[in-house]
């Protein structure tokens, strides 16, 4: 697993982002870099939100929170995080945080956030490598 932890393409789906690529138009700004510019500037609120909804107990604030984690997290490729975003919104819909003390709160929660940081390193240098990719064009 450590191998795993140290290659940031493990953190995200090559196949999304190609795909993400496929609609860059010509001329304009590298639309890796600007999707990943959102899902950077935003999704730090999101996974406070959903701590803080873990922590508090706040099952529809969890729903809400991790639900746009969901999307925005599977729309840069990070499947994994996206993945766990979905199972915390089913426990948010489903009342049932129970089941988040069950495995321990503050363990999923520190999942989400050591997921998080690992796709957010991926995704960075996968817009210094498309930044450059764009320069040398």
């Amino acid at each position: 697993m450590r191998e795993e932890a140290s290659d940031p393409d493990n953190f995200l789906d090559q196949s999304v982002l190609a795909s993400l690529r496929e609609l860059q138009d010509e001329g304009d700004p590298d639309i890796v870099a600007e999707v990943g510019g959102l899902f950077l500037k935003h999704s730090p609120d999101k996974v406070k939100a959903i701590l803080e909804a873990l922590e508090t107990g706040d099952a529809k604030g969890l729903y809400l929170a991790a639900h746009s984690l969901k999307s925005s997290s599977a729309y840069i490729g990070a499947m994994r995080l996206s993945a766990l975003a979905r199972d915390l919104e089913m426990m948010g819909r489903s009342g049932a945080l129970e089941e988040a003390r069950d495995v321990g709160a503050r363990d999923v929660g520190e999942r989400l956030q050591e997921e998080f940081d690992q796709a957010t390193k991926a995704l960075q240098a996968e817009i210094a490598r498309s930044d450059q990719q764009q320069k040398s064009q």
